[in-house]
């Protein structure tokens, strides 16, 4: 008989050198809004061993270029940071690819319904669907650029977030836990 997930060495691996600093991360970000280099670089070289460890470093490769480059776009746009920037990689690296896909998308989803309800919860919700709509018909229909306004993170430390602001580690740890438990279910019981 096989022992699904954490019984293995290599879910015991991933479980310590992934899971746990992503819980950390995820707390520290929600808390602080910063993800610092002392939870994300050991994750980031935890998952560059592992993969040597577990000859699987192609994917891991791809799944850090993909997972790092999707919220390096994020970073450049000013709706991410460094530390997201990283934490991604990270699992990128723990995950490989296409295992981080949905990590992402999983995230992106939290991160959105978490924004929305913030929205909600200030009573702006309304009118930042209103404008979405609007400036999605006109940069897809009427082909106008700048039509989409996204609030950018301040890059001043000291400058609170914008009040609809979602913490984007928290939601990549979130999915990061989700993920695993999903696949630890699925191979336990299938």
């Amino acid at each position: 008989m096989r022992l699904p997930g954490v019984f293995t060495s290599w879910g015991a691996a991933f479980l310590i050198g992934c899971l746990l600093p992503c819980a950390v991360a995820a707390y520290f970000d929600a808390r602080r809004w910063l993800l610092p280099d002392r939870i994300t670089l050991p994750l980031l070289l935890a998952g560059a061993v592992a993969a040597v460890l577990a000859d699987r470093v192609g994917t891991a490769a791809l799944g850090c270029l993909v997972a790092g480059g999707a919220v390096l776009v994020c970073c450049l746009l000013g709706g991410a940071g460094g530390g997201d920037f990283k934490l991604a990689s990270g699992l990128g690296l723990w995950f490989g690819f296409p295992g981080v896909l949905p990590v992402l998308l999983l995230g992106s989803f939290v991160g959105v319904l978490w924004g929305m309800w913030k929205l909600h919860r200030l009573g702006r919700l309304r009118l930042w669907a209103k404008n979405f709509a609007a400036g999605v018909y006109l940069r897809l229909v009427c082909g106008l650029k700048g039509v989409l306004s996204v609030e950018k993170l301040p890059e001043d430390r000291d400058t609170p977030p914008p009040p609809a602001a979602v913490p984007f580690g928290t939601c990549l740890g979130i999915a990061a836990w989700v993920v695993w438990l999903a696949g630890f279910f699925l191979h336990s019981w299938g």
